[in-house]
């Protein structure tokens, strides 16, 4: 899209249509989970509905934020915790089963990890980056997609925080990085008038990109923008997780807001310490899944 005015404009017409016509999604992923403990459907299904209550939560906080001028954390907490629990519990039946990969989506659970960051989960943070690490070595992910850019700069920049050095050659890693390969470059700057200005072409390059329509070539080739859920359209959390992991090494100075998106209230990159919750539908779940598969560990 071209301007903040109608990434907001739209990002609340679908909140609102997402929230009123897919609220049977929500009870009945509720229900699937319950009909699992109880020993009455498959446990695959599990996954899937922990993964659709992490969407509705995350629809919840963005519409709140919009609509109500509200920031509550409850939503992005049960949300990002959810994701989190939906790819470990997918994890876990990949180790049973050798075919099994089910997961979710890494353009979206990388998200998940910046989030758990951001809302001070530190320990969970890092061991959840180095799952989906393995992850994208692995039968789940197959080297990831070069299609999304914004994913592979989140991972860039976790790596760089925590030492790692990945494995291009195991990676389907894309051949233009666009802004992120100029910040990737600076990504530690002590030059305040340049942190600004990357800061704000990666705003925007985010707003540019923020768009759900699928477009295709001259060849049918299908091509989609580099934000292509209105869900992370107002949400800048590749620009958060950057300045957050600068400000966790003291690399100065603090980046001060210079546009407009950057400016919403939504878009806090101070780290805002919270506990994570007990969602006891989840623990009872992961209980019964233990005892049918013994032997077999939780990654997180």
């Amino acid at each position: 899209m071209r301007t903040l005015k109608e990434v907001i404009n739209y990002t609340i017409e679908k909140k609102e249509y997402q929230l009123t016509k897919l609220e049977t999604h929500y009870t009945q992923s509720i229900q699937n989970i319950e009909e699992y403990i109880k020993g009455k459907t498959h446990v695959t299904i599990v996954g899937t509905s922990l993964g659709f209550l992490s969407n509705k939560y995350y629809w919840n906080f963005i519409s709140n934020f919009l609509v109500k001028d509200s920031l509550d954390n409850k939503y992005i907490i049960q949300s990002t915790l959810l994701g989190i629990e939906s790819n470990n519990w997918e994890f876990f039946l990949g180790k049973k089963v050798e075919r099994y990969n089910s997961s979710i989506l890494f353009h979206e659970a990388i998200k998940h990890m910046a989030q758990s960051l951001l809302l001070g989960w530190d320990k969970l943070a890092i061991q959840y980056g180095k799952l989906l690490i393995k992850m994208l070595y692995g039968k789940q992910y197959k080297g990831g997609h070069p299609a999304y850019k914004h994913p592979w700069f989140m991972l860039e920049i976790f790596c760089k925080w925590q030492n790692i050095k990945l494995d291009y050659d195991k990676l389907h890693y894309p051949e233009d990085m666009d802004i992120y390969k100029s910040v990737l470059d600076n990504w530690d700057t002590l030059d305040e008038h340049l942190l600004a200005k990357l800061v704000d072409r990666m705003v925007e390059f985010h707003i540019a990109q923020s768009d759900e329509y699928v477009t295709t070539d001259e060849y049918g080739n299908e091509a989609s923008s580099d934000f292509s859920s209105s869900d992370y359209f107002i949400y800048a959390v590749e620009i958060l997780l950057w300045l957050n992991i600068r400000g966790r090494m003291q690399l100065l100075p603090d980046y001060t807001p210079g546009n407009d998106l950057m400016k919403l209230a939504i878009n806090n990159w101070h780290t805002q310490p919270t506990e994570i919750p007990k969602i006891e539908l989840i623990e009872k779940a992961k209980e019964k899944l233990l005892k049918d598969y013994p032997g077999i560990e939780f990654e997180i």
